[in-house]
């Protein structure tokens, strides 16, 4: 049975939850703009990434040494080179797929994140910034991102980039592409090591039926029931993503379900305590488990879903990269 590790906050509230996030999501008031649009395949894309461009939080830079970054277009989509500058010859690389239901999240959303994986892991972290639904559907952003792998490597001495030290990394819809891109890799196996973040892995009714509040405890406060409840519901962003009628049962879709995992590479999985989402994580860790795969599971305690782009803000968010550079030093050996 693989090592499950939970994470304490520092302070914890009578809430259960660390102090930052409980204050955070206390006093929360929402902006609601007034202007929308426009309106795409049903969707008021104006509406849903408001949040994006007005963040209710601020992030911080961490690193402590330079850390450089350049845009490239690669055919019809962007990815972000970033370089610490100390790295002179070619290192380990993250390629990162950014959240938000597929639907929003922004490059820039992430900035803090990118250039603070790379200082840590001392290594080239490439983000993805891959084309949102409603505008495009499955499988776009799993082939772009795969793309962006076969041509970073292609250059990869361009870039800095060890091709035999390779590790995707996601969180929540870029967890889900994360997750699946192993299956695209079978016959190449550029991957080597697989990063989670509270990740998506079933986009069926199949966790959303087998859904229990008690597996969270007893006695929870109002408010966080109703976060944890909040992402058990996926019609939008599957109706946004699924455009042509595609089986949600696809391992390529929802990879929880898939039939086999082999060749699949290392994996680590990390969760909130209160998310949905951490309860088809586990049973995603489960499975990888039974089928020989080596798995890591961290569960950060008292917070919720989408702490890590709030880096500098919430404290779970810097700690779990400190545990992603661990990893990929061990793994990599370096």
């Amino acid at each position: 049975m693989y090592k499950k590790t939970y994470i304490e906050p520092t302070v914890k509230t009578a809430k259960g939850l660390d102090i930052v996030t409980d204050n955070y999501y206390s006093f929360r008031v929402k902006k609601k703009p007034e202007i929308t649009g426009p309106v795409i395949k049903g969707v008021d894309v104006g509406l849903t990434r408001f949040a994006d461009l007005n963040l209710d939080y601020q992030t911080t830079d961490l690193c402590t040494t330079e850390v450089e970054y350049e845009d490239y277009d690669i055919g019809g989509y962007r990815v972000r080179w970033f370089h610490p500058l100390s790295v002179v010859e070619n290192a380990p690389v993250i390629f990162y797929i950014h959240g938000g239901g597929y639907i929003t999240g922004t490059i820039e959303r992430y900035v803090n994140v990118d250039k603070r994986l790379a200082e840590l892991i001392n290594g080239i972290v490439v983000h993805v910034d891959y084309t949102l639904s409603p505008e495009t559907g499955y499988p776009t952003a799993i082939e772009q991102s795969y793309h962006a792998i076969e041509y970073m490597l292609y250059y990869h001495d361009r870039f800095l980039i060890d091709p035999e030290k390779v590790a995707i990394m996601g969180d929540s819809a870029g967890g889900n592409c994360c997750a699946a891109l192993p299956f695209r890799d079978r016959k190449n196996n550029y991957i080597k090591l697989n990063i989670l973040y509270y990740p998506a892995v079933d986009m069926t009714d199949y966790s959303p039926k087998k859904f229990d509040m008690s597996y969270f405890g007893k006695g929870l406060d109002p408010m966080v029931e109703a976060r944890v409840r909040s992402l058990v519901d996926t019609s939008d962003m599957n109706r946004a993503y699924l455009q042509n009628g595609e089986d949600p049962h696809d391992e390529m879709i929802s990879p929880l379900l898939a039939k086999n995992f082999e060749g699949y590479p290392r994996t680590l999985v990390i969760c909130a305590e209160y998310d949905f989402l951490t309860m088809q994580s586990e049973e995603f860790c489960d499975r990888l488990n039974a089928a020989g795969i080596q798995v890591d599971f961290y569960k950060f305690i008292g917070t919720f879903h989408g702490f890590l782009d709030r880096v500098g803000y919430m404290e779970s968010s810097d700690r779990s990269m400190k545990i992603v550079a661990q990893i990929m030093r061990e793994h990599f050996n370096y």
